[in-house]
């Protein structure tokens, strides 16, 4: 059973913090120094204290990036990004998972006091979650952090309020239409497992009350 509740904690970690659960239609550049690091998976987050005002770079959209990077979409994304405008003075970037790091040449961790540069997108519910696509090193060293294409963007909203919904249509259609429909897979997947994991601990109970009566 504990072994059942570290595996769904992992799996709704990895949910969390999947790339449809970041406004990957809005790239966003920030640099700044890095104040704490928690490394290990499922992800190494690292916190940077945002430089103010935050400004692009010249030359931002030349610069060179790995080239499996340039094959997913990078380059067009550093044309569309735009300088970070948040309100959050600390952000929590949330890397790609260790063993993908080092296979893409990052040897050494990120370090406390190090100054970083990070192309990427804010997390749709907590602002301080940054996810990067690009991380660029105090040493200049540009190291990818995806591996997938980024999903669909969400269509916009309405100016008065949330997109309509057609007629007749119901929620679980409406988020597939709209590329969220994965969103709502990580739960039914939890719910199984918690169903599953709860039907072997009263069948294992059961069997140990009827070997006592016996």
């Amino acid at each position: 059973m504990k072994s059942l509740i570290v595996a769904l904690s992992l799996l709704s970690s990895t949910f969390h913090h999947g790339w449809e659960d970041f406004r990957t239609e809005r790239p966003l550049y920030l640099s700044g120094t890095v104040t704490q690091v928690r490394w290990g998976n499922p992800h190494p987050e690292v916190r940077v204290r945002v430089a103010a005002p935050a400004r692009l770079p010249s030359g931002l959209a030349e610069r060179s990036i790995p080239a499996e990077l340039e094959q997913l979409g990078g380059r067009d994304v550093l044309r569309r990004t735009q300088a970070f405008d948040g309100r959050e003075e600390e952000v929590v970037l949330i890397l790609a998972p260790v063993e993908r790091l080092t296979a893409w040449g990052m040897t050494d961790r990120v370090r406390e006091g190090e100054r970083v540069e990070a192309v990427g997108y804010v997390h749709r519910e907590h602002a301080e979650e940054f996810r990067p696509e690009l991380l660029v090193r105090q040493d200049g060293q540009a190291v990818r952090q995806r591996s997938v294409p980024l999903p669909q963007s969400p269509p916009p909203a309405s100016p008065g309020g949330p997109a309509e919904q057609p007629a007749g249509q119901d929620a679980t259609t409406a988020a597939a239409g709209s590329g969220q429909g994965p969103v709502v897979l990580p739960w039914l997947i939890g719910g199984a497992l918690l169903i599953g994991g709860g039907t072997v601990a009263l069948t294992l109970r059961a069997r140990r009350a009827g070997g006592k009566a016996s």
